[in-house]
């Protein structure tokens, strides 16, 4: 399996749009705006890309033992 194809946060880069669009997941992308992007998937708006960010640092803190499992 190729990891790099797939949907995950790890294939994402991190940059500011360079144009006003619209993202992969449907909502606005304004010039400027800090966003994910990758290839194959398309973009995401900053929202989404934010909540993203934040999913994942939590679930990192939750692996090495920073923060309590929620299960």
């Amino acid at each position: 399996m190729r990891y790099r194809n797939l949907n995950r946060f790890d294939n994402y880069r991190e940059l500011a749009a360079r144009f006003a669009s619209t993202g992969a997941c449907g909502h606005p992308i304004q010039k400027g705006d800090r966003i994910g992007w990758n290839k194959r998937h398309g973009a995401q708006c900053s929202s989404c890309w934010a909540r993203r960010v934040a999913e994942n640092r939590e679930a990192d803190a939750i692996e090495r033992g920073y923060l309590p499992s929620p299960l």
